[in-house]
């Protein structure tokens, strides 16, 4: 069962450091009862919504100060416990175990009465029937729930889609042993473990309605229930678990379903977000065999480049290319039609 209770959160926030003017929010640890404490989400940001990288350690709650950041009562959940309970949704909530979280994770999206810190993917929800167009709004600047790049420096050296005879749900970023690795939305940690295939891995889960996974770390320095802002560090750089060097494997999910992260990252640019919206389509399902989608084309024309098309609709080259029998290097002819998707 499931229990809505009344209860205070302590605020954590640092002194403003001098010279860049912002307010870098601190995590907070678990307590000795079990709970969690919430961080401070007062932060000053530019019109980009962009998080600058939170800090490095932990840091327990000081206490006397207490507030509800959302308005909201707690949820305790107990271990493998499945119940139902009226919170606006009729949802079966399942839990691994005991930890407090707030009511609001339930309602922000449907699948979230759903909880699990073992399985990636505890939804049951097929991709092959995924038939609506949702609109998701990736960050909120004017409620200080902001965006940060996972790395420092992304150097992007595996696609998502098909390798070596397999499916790469995720892209592969380049890093060192120890780099330091950032959520990239506000959100809270699902999944702290170590795992055969990921190494250690972390999967947070946002308040925008999708899932992020890192995986290889060498090191994880957030645990389950343990709520983060973007750019608040999660872990380290490694190559633990099935990898053959040094990288972080990044994933997007949404209903526990992957989709190719450069529908939302250009890790090639500073403002690495597209924009604080993305709609997600069925088509973006395509490799979980859903079919539900519309023939989109381009007539080609003078100074287009596949690169250029690609950039356009926010698609990788390589699949440009494949989908259109093309050579990623090859030369269009002004007229030319394309498969875009």
């Amino acid at each position: 069962m499931i229990f809505c209770l009344q209860t205070g959160w302590s605020q954590v926030e640092t002194p403003l450091p001098k010279g860049n003017g912002k307010i870098i929010p601190k995590a907070a640890k678990k307590t000795k009862k079990d709970t969690f404490v919430k961080v401070d989400s007062t932060k000053k940001q530019d019109l980009s919504g962009e998080a600058t990288a939170g800090p490095k350690n932990n840091q327990r709650a000081k206490k006397g100060t207490s507030f509800n950041l959302f308005r909201r009562n707690a949820a305790i959940v107990r271990e493998d416990s499945a119940g139902s309970i009226d919170i606006g949704t009729n949802q079966i909530v399942k839990i691994s175990e005991q930890i407090k979280i707030d009511c609001v994770w339930v309602t922000a999206a449907e699948y979230y009465s759903i909880w699990s810190s073992k399985y990636i993917n505890p939804y049951q929800k097929s991709a092959k029937l995924f038939k609506d167009t949702i609109d998701i709004k990736l960050y909120d600047a004017d409620q200080g729930q902001l965006w940060a790049a996972p790395l420092a420096t992304t150097l992007k050296t595996s696609n998502f889609g098909y390798r070596w005879g397999r499916f790469h749900h995720g892209i592969d970023l380049n890093l060192q042993i120890g780099t330091p690795i950032y959520s990239v939305f506000d959100g809270i940690i699902r999944i702290s473990a170590y795992g055969m295939g990921f190494g250690n891995y972390v999967v947070v889960r946002h308040y925008n309605g999708l899932e992020t996974l890192y995986g290889h770390m060498s090191a994880r320095k957030v645990e389950v229930g343990q709520v983060v802002k973007a750019g608040q560090l999660i872990g380290l750089g490694g190559s633990t678990g099935w990898s053959t060097g040094p990288h972080l494997h990044f994933e997007v999910r949404y209903e526990g379903n992957s989709i190719d992260p450069l529908l939302i990252f250009d890790f090639s640019k500073k403002k690495q977000v597209f924009s604080q919206y993305f709609t997600l389509k069925p088509e973006h399902f395509w490799h979980l065999g859903n079919k539900t989608r519309k023939r989109i084309y381009h007539k080609v024309k003078y100074g287009d480049t596949l690169y250029s098309i690609s950039r356009k609709y926010r698609i990788p080259i390589w699949t440009l290319a494949r989908q259109n029998k093309l050579h990623y290097k090859s030369a269009l002819r002004v007229g030319q039609r394309l498969i875009i998707r």
